[in-house]
């Protein structure tokens, strides 16, 4: 019996790397959100803490004009990282949608795989019946003669 070599293996193997790669891009981009949500949480902190300061009076009024300033600009590093945050989900939602992608034509290629075992066994069966069926001719011709 012979062995079953499924004609498009190579590309299956292909199309599951970029899997593994979509998926280790989508750790990465996941890695990076959560280090700019963590950067926005001290930013916010590092705020909330400056305006406290300033709302109890425990700046000097030399330094509230620059403490004001530094709040604005604190504001705008938040909405900054904010921006990031939200092109990097638009990022991980693309190669999600990619990896789905991805998982169609893996599973479109193993349903193909599939039916051409099922095909290959059927074929394989047929081919060992003919042989059957050829010495068991052969042995009543025999016992005939």
């Amino acid at each position: 019996m012979s062995k079953f070599i499924y004609r498009y293996d190579t590309v299956l193997r292909i199309k599951e790397v970029f899997e593994k790669k979509i998926l280790k891009e989508i750790s990465d981009i996941e890695k990076t959100i959560e280090k700019l949500e963590i950067d926005k949480k001290k930013l916010i902190t590092k705020k909330e803490d400056l305006a406290q300061k300033i709302t109890e009076g425990k700046i000097k009024v030399v330094d509230y004009k620059s403490a004001k300033s530094l709040c604005k600009t604190l504001e705008k590093e938040i909405a900054g990282v904010e921006k990031k945050i939200y092109e990097w989900q638009l990022k991980r939602k693309s190669k999600l949608d990619e990896l789905i992608e991805r998982k169609k034509e893996i599973q479109i290629l193993e349903a193909l795989k599939e039916k051409q075992y099922e095909e290959f066994l059927i074929n394989s069966n047929r081919e060992e019946l003919k042989q059957l069926n050829e010495i068991a001719i052969n042995n009543f011709n025999r016992k005939e003669q």
